[in-house]
């Protein structure tokens, strides 16, 4: 049987295009292969910096600061991201101010400014840190106790305490306090605690502080004392490192 070249032209071309199918799938088979080779050999995505049941939220490090105070070193620790400062300014780094001009006689104030607004507004955090402005926390001494006392039913009091005897001040008389440096308290403690307390005379905002958990939740509060080796006030030092943390011209008029 003899062919016309119209029917060979037309023979060839679906041999040519059944050819150019086969390579197009075979083409799509390979690469195919090749984006499950990649996602195999992909590395595994970094590990969150905070463990799964502890979230950035469950975590506020409060640090009353000045205009002296160094925030810019605060932020790139490692609670850089739970940094709240309460400042004596309005100001982008603040988390708060309280008060236009803070001293060493108004610190009290300022201690129960802060609180009044954690106690309103912070439902959302777990865990609180109280630090000075001159001293350093280790991370796995706080996401430990975080992760200890997370199903604590009870306020939680984390600190170095002090028998308050204050004969002028029954408020105050026989409550307990922290040294100011570092103290760190549940959420369940910020629920209860006495932020309207009333007193005489100008007192230290840590025997305040104590004073008003001492008045608001009564004797069922867990008061666990601090390791004072996972704690840097002023200095740290370790290995290879000097490093002085003490504060200058600290609550001091600018000149």
């Amino acid at each position: 049987m003899a062919f016309s070249a119209p029917s060979l032209t037309i023979g060839y071309r679906k041999i040519v295009l059944a050819v150019l199918a086969l390579l197009l799938v075979v083409s799509m088979l390979i690469l195919g292969s090749d984006l499950m080779d990649l996602e195999r050999e992909r590395p595994p995505p970094p590990q969150h910096f905070w463990p799964p049941h502890i979230r950035t939220p469950s975590l506020k490090v409060i640090m009353p600061v000045n205009k002296n105070t160094d925030i810019q070193f605060y932020q790139n620790t490692w609670f850089g991201d739970n940094l709240f400062t309460v400042c004596d300014y309005p100001g982008t780094d603040c988390s708060m101010d309280c008060n236009k001009e803070s001293t060493w006689d108004t610190l009290d104030d300022k201690t129960r400014c802060f609180m009044r607004h954690v106690k309103r507004k912070e439902r959302d955090t777990q865990f609180f840190v109280k630090l000075d402005d001159d001293a350093l926390i280790d991370k796995r001494y706080v996401l430990g106790l975080m992760e200890k006392y997370k199903h604590y039913e009870e306020p939680v009091y984390i600190s170095d305490f002090i028998l308050n005897l204050d004969d002028r001040n029954p408020s105050m008389n026989g409550s307990y306090y922290g040294n100011g440096k570092f103290y760190m308290f549940n959420r369940k403690l910020v629920d209860c605690i006495d932020t309207e307390i009333r007193y005489r005379y100008h007192r230290n905002e840590d025997a305040m502080f104590g004073a008003m958990v001492f008045n608001g939740c009564g004797p069922d509060v867990l008061k666990i004392p601090e390791d004072d080796s996972k704690i840097w006030h002023k200095s740290y030092e370790n290995k290879n490192k000097k490093i002085d943390l003490a504060a200058l011209r600290n609550h001091e008029p600018s000149a």
